[in-house]
């Protein structure tokens, strides 16, 4: 090979390098520009809830601001380090204590919230109360929107464990062509404000229950409908206090 074949090579392999080089270096241009024009369209999206928001009228009833916290909140999720804490909130921020400890009898967080009476409110779960909603099973059994009630039949507080209360009671599912009811067995868990319910015969094909009060009130539930074998989700369950 002649040098003058060596240097037409180097300089094909030169210039097939160049336009590799222009062609990357258009292509994270066109990604730059087009990252460019979604955060202009987030910005101004962002002004528009931002008029939105400065137009809006100052909530007159104090309740509406308390479900409205409670629902952020729960979206928010906790700030605690571990998942079975609570946090206590106010000036406290950042403050967790465990929810084995809320209710028990003992201030544990500074501003006594892990004692607050509205907290340990024992009428979220006395006997007799019964809670009506919908299913909207997507797992599991089947698929749907179906009537369902829980009702309270036993409830018991030990001072030995006071930060639970265990109750009993049953699940009436309504279906198309028929319903079906079975007993349930579990606890409510004053700190956070949950109730978890197994089916009282564990070898039939009936789903568990997890529900909490999630909108600042004794009244609203918002509930999971589990199966208790492989915790698999088969649906919720939206339900309100009779």
């Amino acid at each position: 090979m002649t040098r003058w074949m060596i240097v037409i090579l180097v300089a094909a392999v030169t210039a097939v390098s160049n336009q590799h080089d222009d062609y990357r270096s258009q292509l994270e241009l066109n990604e730059i520009i087009q990252q460019d024009l979604r955060l202009d369209r987030i910005v101004s999206e962002l002004n528009k809830i931002r008029v939105r928001f400065a137009s809006l009228k100052p909530l007159t009833d104090p309740l509406q601001e308390v479900t409205l916290n409670a629902r952020i909140r729960s979206l928010e999720g906790s700030r605690c380090e571990r998942p079975e804490q609570v946090e206590c909130g106010g000036r406290s921020v950042g403050k967790c204590v465990s929810d084995l400890v809320v209710c028990d009898g003992i201030v544990d967080c500074a501003n006594g919230r892990d004692e607050d009476p509205n907290i340990c409110n024992v009428d979220n779960v006395k006997v007799g109360n019964t809670f009506i909603g919908y299913s909207y099973w997507n797992h599991c059994r089947m698929s749907g929107i179906y009537r369902t009630m829980l009702v309270i039949t036993s409830s018991e507080r030990h001072a030995n464990f006071a930060a639970r209360i265990w109750i009993r009671g049953f699940v009436l599912n309504q279906f198309l062509h028929g319903e079906e009811r079975y007993n349930v067995v579990g606890h409510f868990n004053f700190g956070k404000r949950r109730i978890v319910l197994t089916p009282a015969n564990q070898t039939g094909n009936d789903l568990a229950v997890e529900c909490q009060f999630n909108r600042g009130d004794d009244i609203h539930l918002g509930c999971k409908l589990v199966n208790p074998g492989t915790f698999i989700v088969c649906g919720t369950l939206v339900m309100v206090k009779l």
